[in-house]
């Protein structure tokens, strides 16, 4: 819905600034006849309908392919990316032109969100979320369409929550830190 926001407003600059340009135009040039401005006009106006054009096939054609539904599980399986379930819902609030959401019904411990982020031609990542201890502490798996790499982060709980700065100062530190970690820890963590 936000991408439909953005074209009405270029329609609407596009719609605005057209007979502003006619005008502008015809005050800088009052000794040429009409015939002949809108002549002048018509050159330029290629280019700003042009451009507008350009607007228009970004806002309803890109991502060209964005099919990464339960459909796509079949690729998912030989990639190694978790799948998505019958019963996941995506979320349309959330999700936008480059984003989709995927979330499961009833969270629980265990997998239970996935963000397909899409480039101009195709997806570019794909990340599946897990609720490791029910606790809210998380971890994640990210698969890089265009490297085809996996790369595994871990949130744990910082038992360092508070430290003096140099000059002395009490820092309260974030209550979870992120880690990037191997394949073999994350799957040990998720199991748990």
């Amino acid at each position: 819905m936000k991408g439909h926001y953005f074209f009405f407003g270029i329609l609407m600059i596009f719609l605005i600034s057209m007979p502003i340009l006619i005008i502008w135009d015809w005050n800088k040039n009052r000794e040429l006849p009409i015939k002949e401005l809108l002549k002048n006009f018509g050159d330029k106006r290629k280019i700003y309908i042009g451009i507008f054009v350009v607007f228009a096939i970004t806002e309803f054609f890109i991502p060209l392919n964005k099919d990464r539904g339960i459909e796509f599980n079949s690729e998912r399986r030989i990639l190694g990316i978790p799948e998505l379930k019958v019963d996941w819902k995506k979320d349309k609030a959330q999700s936008g032109k480059f984003t989709t959401y995927w979330w499961k019904p009833k969270l629980h411990k265990g997998h239970f969100k996935k963000v397909i982020e899409y480039g101009i031609l195709n997806a570019k990542t794909e990340t599946d979320y897990y609720n490791v201890n029910g606790k809210g502490t998380f971890a994640w798996s990210k698969y890089d369409f265009r490297r085809d790499t996996f790369e595994y982060f871990i949130e744990k709980p910082n038992n360092k929550r508070t430290s003096f700065t140099e000059s002395g100062k009490l820092k309260i530190e974030k209550l979870t830190i992120i880690e990037k970690v191997e394949k073999s820890e994350f799957e040990k963590y998720v199991s748990e």
